[in-house]
């Protein structure tokens, strides 16, 4: 996914005009959300979300524009909209891009393949075993108001026409119990 991504990043900055500056965030990202109640499912959700976002400056102005699709007719228009967008920018004489300054990134090893491949049913199984066991648990404990399980899984990648290029992925989860004492 990360080379993907990073691929659609290089292939949006590569189209920069003279003078044009570029940078490409590129996302993906993967949600699910169980909520039980009473011993059933009172809601489950899951998506995948994507996007990019496309950041131009020309002439000392920046534009920026925002789209929740990677279909390359979609990201045409971003791009036209960013380099339209700067056009209405205060002009700001020290505005640019970062540019890499040789430190290397901190090694952070924010992603467990295990989320990506929890199943849905073991999700549910999950919340629902909270709830039961915060049942009866603690006398002051009236009301089980709900219980949450969510995760998710995302990967981005950022690239522009300075030299910046890098990708990262992370995931995480929880379930939490919400109750009334």
């Amino acid at each position: 996914m990360l080379d993907e991504l990073l691929a659609l990043g290089d292939r949006v900055v590569a189209r920069a005009k003279p003078g044009e500056q570029i940078e490409a965030i590129v996302v993906n990202e993967t949600d699910t959300e169980v909520r039980v109640f009473d011993g059933d499912v009172e809601s489950f959700t899951s998506a995948t979300s994507q996007g990019i976002g496309i950041r131009v400056i020309n002439n000392q102005r920046q534009g920026f524009a925002w789209a929740g699709s990677l279909d390359p007719d979609v990201i045409d228009s971003t791009l036209s909209e960013a380099r339209d967008n700067a056009t209405f920018g205060s002009v700001d004489p020290d505005l640019d891009l970062a540019e890499p300054d040789g430190v290397p990134m901190a090694e952070l090893d924010l992603y467990d393949e295990s989320v990506n491949t929890f199943e849905t049913d073991a999700k549910i199984a999950l919340a629902l075993e909270l709830e039961a066991m915060t049942n009866g648990r603690d006398p002051r404990v009236m009301l089980v108001e709900s219980v949450d399980f969510a995760d998710s899984v995302g990967h981005a990648a950022v690239v522009s026409t300075k030299g910046i290029r890098m990708g990262d992925r992370d995931s995480g989860s929880y379930v939490t119990a919400t109750v009334i004492a």
